[in-house]
């Protein structure tokens, strides 16, 4: 499998050129045709008893929203000509909102380019920001890409390995990647006076018999923390100098990790480099 159909999400805010520069480096290496998709939000219709000035009202909001068409259409083709070379793409306008429209449209893509989601975590802990809503509904792979981070550097790629049913989907999700990566390390990060899962260590030469049957030569590297393992996941990341960090997500109860906090959650709000995660 590569990555032929790249769904890149063209929200408008700080990681706007960093989302579709990593989407259109996506499509140069995989010869892939990126879609761009911009959400307009859902319309509402106006109050039935307004009389005359219901009219002006549609009237006025169907301005707006060719403003706001033109307006990302313009921005989108000014940044794929800025990608340098002649990349096929897609622009795609819908009058839905973010999450749904994205996960809708991902189930005829490769893969989805996302941002990353701000680490204030604003949002009450209950609610899903589109990325986390995507993740969990799309049944593809999602690619968070930091406001700062502006290519798809392969030069080294870690791979979380837990040995769950989401770690699995997310390495065979990330193959075409793992392929072209100059290193791979597979990490497993186990809790000290945690139960020790031998099932996932004793996994390990499977999973490299696996990678090297797919051309993907990876190395081990087995972490143990007192903290949380996400930022333990992060440091080891970050001592074999990764570009890219592959995992599955919400292996755990998805209701358990908004309320308490949990790997996931950290991880997207936290990576500083690139993400792709799988449900």
């Amino acid at each position: 499998m590569d990555f032929s159909t790249i769904l890149v999400d063209l929200e408008s805010d700080r990681g706007y050129a960093a989302r579709v520069d990593v989407a259109a480096d996506i499509a140069r290496r995989f010869a892939g045709h990126v879609v761009g998709l911009t959400t307009l939000g859902v319309s509402l219709e106006p109050f039935r008893g307004a009389g005359d000035e219901a009219g002006k009202y549609a009237e006025l909001a169907r301005r707006k929203m060719e403003a706001r068409r033109a307006a990302a259409q313009q921005a989108f083709d000014t940044a794929m000509a800025a990608a340098g070379q002649a990349i096929g793409y897609t622009h795609l306008v819908m009058e839905e909102e973010s999450g749904w429209a994205l996960a809708h449209e991902a189930r005829a893509a490769d893969i989805v380019v996302l941002g990353q989601p701000d680490g204030d975590q604003g949002m009450p802990a209950l609610m899903a920001e589109s990325a986390e809503y995507v993740l969990l509904e799309a049944g593809r792979p999602i690619l968070l890409v930091p406001h700062d981070v502006h290519r798809l550097a392969l030069g080294s790629v870690a791979m979380a390995w837990d040995g769950s049913r989401e770690a699995a989907r997310a390495m065979a999700d990330a193959m075409p990647l793992l392929r072209q990566a100059e290193q791979v390390t597979i990490m497993t990060v186990h809790k000290r006076g945690a139960a020790y899962d031998e099932i996932a260590e004793d996994a390990l030469p499977a999973v490299q018999r696996y990678l090297e049957r797919h051309g993907v030569i990876a190395g081990v590297r087995l972490e143990e923390t007192a903290g949380e393992i996400a930022p333990a996941l992060l440091d080891a990341a970050h001592a074999v100098h990764a570009d890219l960090l592959v995992c599955g997500g919400y292996g755990h109860s998805r209701v358990r990790q908004l309320v308490m906090g949990g790997t996931t959650r950290t991880l997207m709000r936290s990576a500083p480099i690139l993400l792709l995660m799988s449900h």
